[in-house]
């Protein structure tokens, strides 16, 4: 079975299917919920009708009781001048429509009127209702003769009949919400994902070939000068061999520091990593931590200068990883600045924090680059050249070790004009 790839093509391909199926899929709710709507509010209208019609009933069974029969389903009284209004008691109608709209799950105020067809005065009117206009939903039922024309009619009115359908759908809505928004958020998580695996992958990528061209330099450079000390003519000459014999020394203290970098990220995976801080003259522990990398990671040409102001200097702090922290600030320092590198060491004390600053006069990092600085294995785009080494994970290292020591570092830099690495801890 072949394997399937993701590149970048088909996970373009793959996103605007999947977007364009989400959107159908939203469409197609948003269909449904719009006809569900507008049958609840067809059913509202055939509740009142058939409640209405039910008490005009019941209406008129009880005022046969004490009446002579009816004609064509009217009242005795009914004549061609007139609707059997002229019977119709309001109190009694009115009830009987409370009994019928609670039948049908009408539980709404409304008000009940009877007009006259003709002119449309209001010939009776109790209670009252409240909402706009428009938004008022009126019912009407005849109370006039079967073969005789209209001339009066019952009419009520509710104000709230948007809100009654609401509150009867509601629950169908919010889940129908709900299901809709947890397909898009996983719609999106699930994009996001893949996103982040490609660049994940492709940052993995970057560091493998990095790891590659770091580790292969030293070794090429290793066999190049154990053949030459094979040979009879090397062999009979101390200098040559005291030469090759450093570069192998070199090249190999060169990949024991790169080894032990690698190292470094595995160790920061563990769950156990732990800190052992001591009470530390930060002060000392700066300069003390430089005198040890300039001995020799320093590049010729590098000035160092300390401006501490910071009141005081005495904090919490795990002096190893210190050291490895101002190691790899200055370490990128140099990588990363053309000539003449001026790195000046800064503390001040605020708040009751201890503010340390790196200030360098390098090539500085774009704004799109810092978003990312820190993160494992990035490294700032120097083009195809590949004239800056190292790995990715120096400053990855700096954040999470000053973090582990309460502590706080954030950056500051434009190009062209150098960077400013700021690191707060407490004060002890």
């Amino acid at each position: 079975m072949s394997k399937l790839v993701l590149n970048k093509s088909s996970i373009r391909l793959l996103i605007i299917f999947t977007a364009l199926s989400l959107m159908g899929l939203i469409t197609t709710q948003v269909f449904w919920i719009k006809n569900a709507l507008q049958l609840a509010d067809q059913q509202f209208d055939n509740r009142v009708t058939i409640a209405l019609q039910g008490a005009l009933d019941e209406y008129v069974q009880l005022f046969q009781e004490d009446s002579e029969a009816t004609i064509g389903g009217c009242l005795a009284t009914c004549n061609l001048d007139d609707s059997f209004f002229i019977n119709l008691l309001p109190e009694t109608i009115d009830s009987l429509l409370l009994v019928h709209f609670s039948y049908h799950g009408l539980d709404l105020n409304y008000k009940l009127s009877v007009a006259k067809c003709s002119t449309g005065e209001i010939l009776y009117s109790k209670g009252s209702i409240q909402g706009k206009q428009n938004s008022i939903s009126t019912h009407r039922i005849s109370l006039s003769c079967l073969k005789h024309e209209e001339s009066h009619h019952l009419e009520v009115a509710f104000g709230s009949k948007h809100g009654f359908i609401l509150t009867e759908t509601i629950s169908w809505l919010i889940a129908s919400a709900i299901f809709l928004l947890i397909v898009v958020l996983s719609f999106a998580y699930i994009v996001l994902t893949i996103i982040r695996q490609k660049k994940i992958g492709q940052i993995r990528n970057d560091f493998i070939n990095n790891m590659t061209h770091e580790f292969k330099t030293p070794i090429a450079n290793i066999s190049l000068a154990s053949e030459v000390l094979m040979r009879n003519e090397t062999k009979k000459s101390e200098q040559k061999i005291d030469q090759y014999a450093k570069i192998i020394y070199q090249e190999n203290l060169r990949m024991k520091s790169q080894v032990e970098r690698v190292l470094q990220v595995a160790l920061r995976n563990r769950d156990d990593l732990t800190v052992h801080t001591e009470v530390t003259d930060i002060h000392s522990l700066i300069k003390e931590a430089v005198s040890h990398i300039c001995l020799t990671d320093c590049q010729e040409g590098v000035k160092i200068e300390y401006l501490f102001k910071a009141k005081s200097s005495v904090i919490s702090i795990d002096p190893m990883h210190f050291t490895n922290i101002v190691h790899n600030l200055i370490d990128n320092a140099q990588k990363y600045s053309e000539s003449n590198t001026e790195i000046e060491i800064r503390t001040k004390t605020d708040n009751n924090k201890i503010i340390i600053d790196f200030q360098d006069n390098g090539i500085g990092i774009s704004a799109e680059s810092q978003k990312q600085i820190f993160e494992k294995f990035f490294r700032v785009s120097t083009g195809n050249v590949h004239n800056v080494k190292g790995f990715g994970l120096g400053l990855n290292y700096v954040k999470t070790m000053v973090e582990a020591q309460g502590g706080k570092i954030s950056l500051q830099s434009d190009l062209g004009k150098g960077s400013c690495f700021t690191i707060a801890f407490p004060l002890s």
